[in-house]
């Protein structure tokens, strides 16, 4: 009796032994004979959370930051690395500046592109057309970004086709910096210190010969090269404040800013150099501001953090002034992209890519101590960009910026446009010749 009692333990022991393993096997075996718990299986791990533990991705990310940009980017690189340590590593190497393009372009062609990379907005039309870059909505979808909060002109310069090819890390809109101790003292400051500048082109005019007449000896009214990119900005920025639109027509071919708002802004500001209003051929411009010796000079943001490391300079930052019918300014920015591999892209690279870039965009306030404007109202509204001092002054010019319109063959015709231009400045060809040459040169060019 006791032996047949410890035969049905023996045997039921050996029974429920029998059961685990074959669950065992059935669970692990992925077309093993329970089908069911394969199923299971597989969907608790599709569930599992995009955080769960995994190997360490690393990223080769390109940027063209030299100087204090390059500072910024780089302590950036280093806070995210800390921040996201065993998780994903971001190798980032600075390009040459002038080579960069050409050197992306290599390398998307021979294979070794980097994972991700910076564009400027003006030239992400050539970089579609070359299909160097891909479209981001995919990932942008499948991890969740939210790009609600991104300013609308910046990003919608960003979408070609309805298709999202970049993040933006920033804007840099030309803007009008001042001497506050040069204007208050000829009492051309208003209760809030920034610039009384009467309406309208005969205003702007009358401000300029107000600093000229009162402002002493060696000071110089408008600091403004009578060559290069600087006029050719502003010229961008009064053409668009008289509602001309774009420079191509549909197609891309022809030139149309040779039209009465085109000979217009150039024909302001050609006849300010005429007059002796604003001084041609000015030496070390951006040094004479730093000096104290301007009292106002229009270029980009990306000066301020130069002025700011300036002892002694008592200076402000304000959108350009609207001369004309409409707020409107030159603007470009710097984007991320997501140069194409050419033996195809690691699904892993690219989400590590998209979780740096993210983090840059929400962190961008530290990108903005080298002046840039934020792309995105989380950096904007955070208490890190509000405690920097003249951003909030010059923030509306991310609205009113007018970005170049896209053609793959903008910045060869826009060099073209800032050459003809020149000779209108330098009073060797007058407007309507000027712009003439422009519309001949780019022709040639976009129709080759």
């Amino acid at each position: 009796m006791k032996r047949t009692k410890l035969y049905t333990v023996v045997l039921g022991m050996l029974l429920v032994l029998s059961l685990m393993l074959s669950a065992c096997s059935s669970g692990n075996g992925g077309n093993g004979g329970n089908g069911g718990t394969t199923e299971a299986t597989n969907e608790s791990a599709s569930n599992a959370p995009e955080t769960a533990p995994a190997e360490k991705v690393t990223i080769t990310y390109w940027n063209m930051f030299g100087g204090g940009d390059g500072v910024i980017m780089n302590s950036l690189v280093k806070k995210f690395n800390d921040e996201h340590k065993d998780k994903i590593e971001v190798k980032a190497l600075t390009q040459d500046w002038g080579q960069f393009y050409t050197k992306l372009q290599t390398a998307v062609a021979g294979g070794n592109a980097p994972d991700l990379a910076i564009s400027h907005t003006s030239k992400l039309s050539e970089l579609v057309d070359l299909k160097i870059i891909e479209p981001m909505n995919p990932y942008i979808e499948s991890m969740g970004i939210d790009i609600s909060g991104f300013n609308e002109n910046i990003l919608n310069a960003t979408v070609f086709d309805g298709q999202q090819y970049a993040l933006p890390l920033d804007a840099h809109p030309l803007i009008l910096y001042y001497n506050k101790k040069i204007l208050r003292e000829l009492n051309l400051l208003d209760e809030n210190e920034k610039p009384m500048i009467e309406p309208g082109p005969e205003g702007f005019k009358n401000f300029l010969q107000k600093i000229k007449d009162g402002a002493p000896k060696g000071i110089v009214n408008m600091l403004l090269g009578s060559a290069g990119e600087d006029p050719y900005r502003i010229w961008w920025a009064l053409y668009n404040q008289l509602g001309g639109e774009g420079m191509f027509d549909e197609a891309g071919q022809k030139v149309t800013f040779n039209n009465a708002q085109g000979k217009q802004a150039a024909e302001y500001i050609s006849s300010m150099f005429e007059s002796g209003l604003i001084q041609r051929n000015l030496p070390k411009i951006g040094e004479t501001f730093q000096a104290g010796k301007g009292a106002i000079l229009p270029t980009g943001v990306w000066f301020t953090s130069t002025l700011e490391a300036t002892e002694g300079l008592e200076f402000g930052a304000v959108p350009f002034p609207q001369i004309y019918d409409k707020p409107a300014t030159w603007i470009d920015s710097h984007n991320f992209i997501l140069p194409i591999q050419k033996k195809g892209q690691d699904e892993n690279k690219v989400r590590a890519s998209m979780t740096f870039a993210k983090w840059v965009t929400d962190n961008a306030a530290e990108w903005s101590k080298a002046g840039h404007i934020p792309p995105s109202t989380t950096a904007i509204e955070s208490e890190a960009f509000k405690s920097l001092p003249y951003r909030q002054d010059y923030l509306q010019a991310a609205n009113d910026g007018v970005y170049l319109p896209r053609s793959p063959k903008m910045w060869p015709a826009k060099d073209q446009l800032v050459q003809a231009l020149d000779t209108i400045w330098s009073g060797k060809a007058p407007v309507d010749k000027g712009l003439d040459s422009a519309v001949q040169s780019m022709e040639k060019l976009l129709n080759r």
